[in-house]
């Protein structure tokens, strides 16, 4: 299990560097995209009073350092590629909020016990780059006490088996990344169970945005 999971870490490093500095590029010129301004709505005025962000698949900090500037006190961004989050801290350290962020290289699931309860939690186009979702929710949803929010291949049609074709061609001719479809109202399904309503959801053409606000168990602001 240990091997398959550092293979699967490393596949995901590989590729998502390669697309690094794009992305960094693309946030300096244009700010977030559209799935994070959907994702920034939904968290509004709640997500700028001074609380503590868990950017989990931060990537290059689009997410948390628009919400640092926005009256968050401090952001914690977890990644398992290391161009990422090389880009991340460039990006903190020219927005003067480097003294705001700390980051972690690797598999969330793995490095959750360094990681301090968050108000906020961001799994942006995460859980379908993840193969054990059962677990990534568990382990996240554990450490969020107010606000959780997350975006996944919206369930369509249309969407699903162009997805899963796409799924098909990469397992074939084994790429060292390949993204996965999982059940998402089971996915929904789960969050609720934990004590969360949700207070938020938008779609785009491809992806669904869904932020989920605490209202039973752990409440009140870490710091």
């Amino acid at each position: 299990m240990e091997c398959c999971r550092s293979q699967f870490c490393e596949g995901a490093n590989r590729f998502f560097t390669r697309w690094s500095r794009r992305y960094a590029r693309q946030f300096r010129k244009k700010g977030p995209d559209k799935i994070q301004k959907m994702i920034l709505e939904g968290i509004g005025a709640r997500g700028s009073s001074s609380r503590h962000v868990l950017d989990i698949g931060c990537g290059v900090g689009s997410l948390h350092l628009t919400l640092l500037k926005q009256g968050a006190g401090r952001a914690t961004g977890i990644d398992v590629s290391n161009g990422m989050l090389a880009e991340a801290r460039k990006l903190s350290t020219e927005n003067n909020l480097s003294h705001q962020t700390q980051y972690i290289e690797g598999d969330f699931v793995q490095v959750a016990d360094q990681v301090e309860q968050s108000d906020i939690t961001l799994l942006d186009k995460v859980v379908c780059c993840y193969d054990d979702v059962e677990s990534l929710l568990h382990a996240s949803l554990e450490k969020t006490t107010t606000l959780y929010a997350v975006s996944h291949p919206r369930d369509s049609i249309l969407i699903k088996p162009v997805y899963k074709t796409q799924i098909f061609f990469a397992r074939l001719f084994r790429s060292a990344f390949f993204p996965y479809w999982h059940d998402w109202g089971a996915l929904r399904t789960t969050i609720l169970s934990r004590g969360f309503v949700l207070r938020y959801e938008n779609a785009s053409f491809l992806w669904s945005v869904l932020v989920f606000e605490r209202t039973t168990g752990k409440r009140g602001n870490t710091q």
